[in-house]
């Protein structure tokens, strides 16, 4: 027996036999609904109406009026803030959304569940950041505690996809998604061992088969979170998929991969090829950048990495570069119209090896030059000192 009915009066527990507007997508087309994060995907693919079985079904379609969708959130207009000014409020972020990441992997551990609401509202403070001055947030990105890196990485890759995403021009509402995602893209570590996990120095070949089982244990715990949305279990789900079919964990190829997995892949790698680790030194933003062009059009998508390339600049906040005068300086901010000249601020003369009063630059109206970009411990400094 089929009846059709508005999606809106699916409850958990209805037994579904066919989803007709919708016959190739990627759920299971007849069966007992039992998980929210099921139904949320039908919603976010806008399915209307599905047909049920009443007489195999545990519960009965809701007569309430079909809900309303959710509102979009409107975190616009955002009032732009100087760097100066952004970054106190932007540290203080960071501290935060790093003690979440630690409540929810002990609660994960627990064996309790997500807390989305948490994870959201700490999404639209990431968004609202960057809205007011993008610097700030992705200068911090780069102060990474070398032996904090699996709890930083996501904090990392969460500021890159926001900064991507606005500047592909993604209203608020997958914005928000897409950051949701984001943080929660690695939280699947939860199910690997502490000795892999936390292990000083490169995995063999076996331990890296089992850390490689996070994205699946990400995508699987994502998916049973109620209220999840369906790009937010895309991002997570695919941030190690290939265009070839080499990544995993489901070794998806090409069209398979939503233009959202394309993204986190190109932000998951390049955070992790930044980053100080406890065996190597990060690499600078332009040694990663190439890299990641060796690895495009086979694995990565060729216009989305021009476009991240395009987003976070040769220099991005957060870079140490060496000028022609042989002073060192930290990039505060990108100048759009003049992308190889930014605004820094000078730190430290490598002909004296002494470190100078510091002053703000903007390169654009000076003599001076970049020569190159450089990892700070090439001069025994940190980044965390001139910020």
């Amino acid at each position: 027996m089929k009846k059709p009915i508005p999606l809106e009066q699916v409850t958990i527990g209805t037994y579904v036999v066919e989803i007709p507007s919708h016959p190739h997508l990627g759920v299971r087309q007849q069966g007992m609904l039992r998980d929210p994060a099921t139904l949320a995907l039908l919603a976010e693919e806008g399915v209307k109406t599905v047909l049920i079985d009443p007489l195999r079904s545990r519960s009965r379609p809701t007569l309430a009026h079909p809900t309303a969708p959710p509102p979009q959130r409107l975190l616009r207009p955002r009032q732009h803030t100087s760097f100066t000014n952004e970054l106190p409020r932007a540290r203080k972020l960071y501290q935060q959304t790093r003690q979440l990441q630690q409540r929810t992997i002990d609660s994960l551990r627990e064996g309790k569940g997500l807390d989305l609401k948490e994870v959201e509202h700490t999404a639209d403070e990431f968004i609202n950041s960057v809205f007011r001055n993008a610097s700030a947030l992705n200068c911090l990105r780069l102060i990474k505690d070398k032996d904090d890196y699996l709890l930083e990485h996501s904090i990392g890759v969460a500021i890159l996809m926001v900064l991507f995403a606005r500047h592909l021009q993604f209203d608020d509402r997958v914005l928000h998604q897409i950051c949701v995602g984001s943080l929660l893209h690695d939280i699947g570590k939860v199910m690997i061992p502490e000795s892999i996990l936390n292990k000083p120095g490169r995995l063999t070949e076996q331990e890296f088969t089992i850390m490689k089982t996070h994205a699946g244990h990400s995508r699987d715990i994502i998916a049973r979170t109620p209220g999840i949305s369906k790009i937010s279990l895309d991002v997570a789900a695919m941030h190690h998929e290939k265009l070839d079919g080499s990544g995993y964990p489901a070794g998806l190829k090409g069209e398979a991969i939503t233009r959202y997995g394309r993204m986190i892949a190109i932000c998951d790698i390049y955070d992790a090829m930044t980053a100080d680790r406890v065996y190597h030194s990060g690499l600078t933003p332009t040694q990663a950048l190439k890299r990641l062009q060796a690895m495009a059009p086979v694995q990565l998508d060729p216009e989305l990495l021009h476009q991240f390339i395009n987003c976070i600049g040769i220099y991005p906040p957060g870079t140490m570069v060496e000028l022609s005068s042989g002073v060192l300086a930290v990039v505060l901010e990108g100048n759009a119209h003049d992308p190889l000249n930014p605004k820094v601020k000078l730190v430290y003369n490598t002909r004296h090896g002494t470190h100078v009063m510091a002053t703000e630059r903007d390169l654009s109206l000076s003599h001076e030059t970049i020569v190159r970009a450089v990892n700070p411990s090439e001069h025994k400094l940190s980044l965390d000192n001139y910020l």
